[in-house]
């Protein structure tokens, strides 16, 4: 990524403004990328009234490698990424009849060898897979809040069935899309009975699908999930650019990613609750949130090598994953 910076004073009274903030601070390790500055007990770089980092004794010109201290940030803009050829995506669609009695999600008595009859067409394997995404629809006829749980319902229950043969759950996505997502009219029988279905989709690879990525420092401050003003203005921006492309997409992944520095169970978590945080976002903004889901990656998945802070920096991300119609 682009790097900017721009000059700014040095802090003034570091250690007296620590001892009035009531902090309890400590110097940063060298080889983090953030020597030189004081860090509180809560593992935050501790700022002055005015919003500057505060530094050590220390301290020297070439360590201000920090994003958001003394001018240094990085190129905040994100990074639009169309996905790569369908052959990484396999995609079976089920008849509801041949799953399910009618206005019911229990998988009848002959549903798991349809399953399995249809589960031999995908590639990759659901096993092999990166991702599985089971969606559940209906047709029109009802009451559409009914229509969407009862999709849901069903998804739920083909995803139960794959983890009782084996399938790592947390490959596994639901969703329900209720009567949103037709291939056929709603005005004939033949079409309703083709609208009420159960797809699987495998996906081998997230590059497989479009891809927005954020980089974690232009929407999040430092070890936080909260949005910033700057975030949301930007994460506006960008659902509205790619509203045609959010709009068509049948499912949304949103995947919060972190570096290997730190523990990995606080990694993992603080990578659910960015995603968290997005999805919500994007809801508010106006995309369906039955079609979104959130996921933590944590520190599993990184882009770019964790030895520099460069690295580090382009493995701190939040990536918004669409895929589009099924064929």
């Amino acid at each position: 990524m682009n790097l900017k910076r721009k000059t700014f004073g040095p802090s003034l009274a570091a250690g007296l403004m620590s001892l009035l903030l009531g902090l309890a601070v400590t110097q940063v390790q060298a080889g983090d990328g953030s020597a030189g500055y004081l860090e509180s007990s809560s593992g935050n770089i501790v700022q002055s009234g005015g919003g500057d980092c505060m530094r050590t004794g220390q301290w020297e010109a070439g360590m201000a490698t920090i994003v958001g201290c003394d001018g240094y940030t990085l190129d905040l803009r994100a990074e639009v990424i169309e996905g790569a050829p369908s052959g990484l995506i396999g995609a079976i669609v089920i008849p509801e009849a041949a799953l399910f009695a009618f206005d019911s999600a229990k998988l009848t008595e002959g549903a798991e060898q349809v399953i399995e009859t249809y589960r031999k067409a995908l590639r990759p394997e659901i096993s092999e897979a990166y991702a599985a995404v089971i969606i559940g629809h209906t047709d029109s006829i009802g009451n559409a809040d009914y229509n969407m749980t009862l999709s849901k319902r069903r998804a739920q229950a083909v995803s139960d069935y794959l983890v009782s043969t084996g399938v790592d759950a947390g490959k596994l996505r639901i969703v329900g899309r209720g009567e949103e997502a037709p291939i056929a009219s709603n005005d004939t029988k033949k079409g309703q009975a083709q609208n009420r279905r159960v797809e699987v989709v495998t996906i081998a690879e997230p590059r497989a699908l479009d891809m927005i990525r954020f980089p974690s420092v232009a929407l999040f401050p430092r070890r936080s999930a909260d949005l910033t003003e700057q975030g949301k203005t930007m994460l506006a921006m960008n659902a509205q650019e790619a509203k045609a492309m959010l709009s068509r997409a049948n499912y949304i992944e949103v995947v919060g990613h972190t570096d290997h520095v730190g523990d990995d169970d606080y990694n993992q978590e603080l990578s659910e609750q960015r995603a968290e945080a997005v999805r919500n976002h994007l809801i508010a903004a106006g995309v369906d949130g039955n079609k979104i889901v959130s996921v933590g990656a944590g520190e599993n998945m990184p882009i770019a090598s964790n030895k520099t802070d460069e690295g580090r920096a382009e493995n701190r991300r939040v990536e918004v994953l669409m895929l589009g119609r099924v064929k």
